[in-house]
């Protein structure tokens, strides 16, 4: 198998990856230059749609682990116990996340884990609002997203997730941020997807891109990107099939 020991490097920001990615990637590409890099099981669940045909994600991982909350008829003493365990900690979990969103380099993206639970919706609108203005720029979601007629006004807020539900209530409870998550996979049961890796969404599907091979599979979808305008335009202006394959090879 094809692999890269001495994967390309780029000195450019995240934004500048996402623009490029967007420009040039598709899932086809992207999965052509993991191959090519040896990177064969980052293929996510076919569970994970976007809200609507055409959105396209692209960005840097930040993964959050949530539970569901199987009890929530707390006493008032345990209210404040949870209060003060969550202000020791540096405040509300969604707080420390959305501080975490805000603290990274523009170009994020919230990967949910979710814990196999689809009972509630775990993210909505105003959360994404907040994140998107913080620098966030999409959200992979293993579980429900709701208010999406409103997410869909967003600018430019890509979302893919398990699917929609009103309500909010069912509960969760985000118990880890920046850490390691496993999200259902496509060639295999899980994916892990780390604090560093890329992932890239469109009408294919998703994928995570290891933090080590960012920068080369982006150079490589270009390439290919670039050669194949080149084939469009040669098999447009009338090449023949034996020209065709004889000058670019098998397509």
């Amino acid at each position: 198998m094809p692999s890269t020991d001495s994967p390309r490097r780029l000195v450019i920001t995240d934004i500048e990856r996402i623009s490029r990615f967007r420009r040039a990637g598709y899932g086809g590409n992207v999965s052509d230059a993991l191959w090519k890099c040896g990177v064969t099981d980052t293929v996510l669940s076919a569970d994970f749609r976007p809200l609507r045909q055409g959105m396209r994600l692209a960005g840097r991982a930040l993964p959050i682990k949530l539970h569901s909350l199987a009890e929530q008829d707390l006493t008032p003493e345990e209210v404040a116990a949870q209060e003060a365990r969550w202000q020791a900690a540096g405040g509300h979990p969604q707080k420390q996340m959305m501080r975490t969103v805000a603290e990274r380099e523009d170009g994020t993206v919230l990967c949910f884990d979710a814990g196999g639970d689809r009972q509630p919706a775990h993210f909505g609108e105003m959360s994404c609002q907040l994140a998107y203005a913080h620098g966030c720029r999409g959200m992979l979601l293993a579980g429900n997203c709701r208010d999406t007629e409103y997410v869909l006004r967003m600018d430019d807020f890509p979302v893919y997730s398990f699917g929609t539900r009103p309500n909010a209530f069912g509960g969760w409870i985000i118990t880890d941020v920046n850490r390691p998550i496993y999200l259902p996979g496509h060639l295999t049961h899980y994916v892990r997807v780390t604090p560093g890796d890329f992932v890239f969404g469109d009408n294919d599907g998703v994928q995570v891109i290891p933090e080590r091979y960012v920068d080369e599979v982006l150079l490589q979808v270009e390439e290919t990107f670039d050669k194949e305008n080149d084939e469009r335009a040669a098999i447009a202006a009338g090449m023949s099939v034996d020209e065709v394959y004889r000058t670019f090879g098998v397509l």
